[in-house]
């Protein structure tokens, strides 16, 4: 399937970006997915693009679980990812580490950038390196427990297979310490849910959990 670009221009101050003439407007309700593309770029004018993060699971418009790679993303609709982030960073300048946004529906294959964000650093900063720490990661966040004074917790679970993640990240919630908050409880249904284990994420996971 090939990979549609829609021209957009994002409040974070993205580029807009010119992609083959297109219908579309964006991905369609209910259909979305959100995915992050880390890019490095170097003094040369270089860049290098990681693999896609998914905003796997996400709760009052905070991101809960993010994960590497995006499950069932075609290669194809990852490349062009990577590509156009390649291109934002290219004509944003960019020097060092950044992020580019995309809402996606991968149905249609219609994707638009939704935000573009360079991180600060030094000068005599070493660039991030863009690709993940192993075969497959997860990355956790859970909100004080349901306090929201305390400050949160941030797992990185890594592993050789989806699975093997998704169980040791359900072990390490069930075994964290203090009261079972609402969002560990929130986030080990999900984990658990036949249809996360599917691959299924967002809102969809969201309609299918309920």
């Amino acid at each position: 399937m090939g990979a549609k670009v829609s021209t957009v221009m994002s409040s974070g101050g993205a580029t807009s970006r010119r992609g083959p003439p297109t219908d579309f407007a964006g991905p369609a309700a209910g259909r979305e997915r959100r995915l992050d593309i880390h890019v490095s770029a170097g003094a040369d004018g270089i860049q290098a693009t990681g693999r896609a993060w998914e905003h796997s699971v996400w709760r009052d418009a905070r991101v809960l679980i993010a994960e590497c790679p995006a499950p069932h993303l075609a290669s194809s609709l990852e490349k062009a990812l990577r590509t156009v982030a390649a291109g934002v960073a290219r004509d944003r300048g960019w020097q060092g580490a950044g992020t580019v946004s995309f809402s996606l529906d991968d149905r249609s294959g219609v994707f638009r950038v939704i935000n573009a964000q360079a991180q600060a650093h030094a000068q005599t900063a070493p660039m991030a390196e863009p690709e993940p720490l192993a075969a497959h990661v997860l990355e956790v966040r859970i909100d004080g427990c349901g306090d929201r004074r305390l400050p949160s917790i941030h797992l990185m679970v890594c592993g050789a297979t989806r699975g093997e993640v998704l169980r040791r990240a359900y072990r390490a919630l069930s075994e964290l310490p203090g009261p079972a908050g609402v969002d560990r409880a929130f986030l080990m249904n999900r984990i658990a849910s036949r249809a996360f284990c599917s691959g299924m994420t967002g809102r969809r996971l969201d309609q299918a959990v309920g």
